[in-house]
């Protein structure tokens, strides 16, 4: 029997392919993050455990996900994220916009901070809708 973790974070084939060492910040962050929620005990109740899955994709792409995607309560955070609760499912879609990959593009060794701070901004959004305690940013 496999163990999932809450939090599950996910790029696009497209931006994994342009970002060689974007799947290593992602997985780092993934496992940094499940457990910052663990230690503001977000999994106190076994019962009411959120399940998130967090996509993050290129600008043209999340447009299209958003536009066919029906999974639960729709909800739009900012231009550039959208959330669907569906219970205690969340789906999180995430843009990396036409300027950000200017910048990404210009400066790589921003990446990291970049989408450290951008997860963490969406997992402290989720964190507030759902009455949960914010992690430091």
């Amino acid at each position: 029997m496999e163990d999932y973790l809450p939090i599950n974070i996910a790029a696009s084939e497209t931006l994994l392919a342009e970002y060689v060492k974007l799947k290593g910040i992602i997985n780092k962050q993934e496992a940094h993050v499940n457990f910052q929620t663990l230690a503001a005990g977000w999994y106190e109740e076994e019962n009411n455990v959120l399940t998130i899955k967090l996509y993050i994709e290129k600008h043209d792409e999340y447009l299209q996900l958003v536009s066919l995607n029906t999974l639960g309560n729709k909800i739009e955070v900012a231009d550039d994220v959208m959330l669907y609760i569906n219970n205690k499912d969340i789906s999180c879609f995430v843009a990396i916009t036409e300027s950000e990959i200017k910048l990404l593009d210009k400066e790589p060794k921003i990446l990291s901070g970049y989408i450290t701070m951008k997860v963490k901004k969406v997992i402290n959004e989720i964190a507030e809708k759902q009455g949960l305690l914010t992690l430091p940013l």
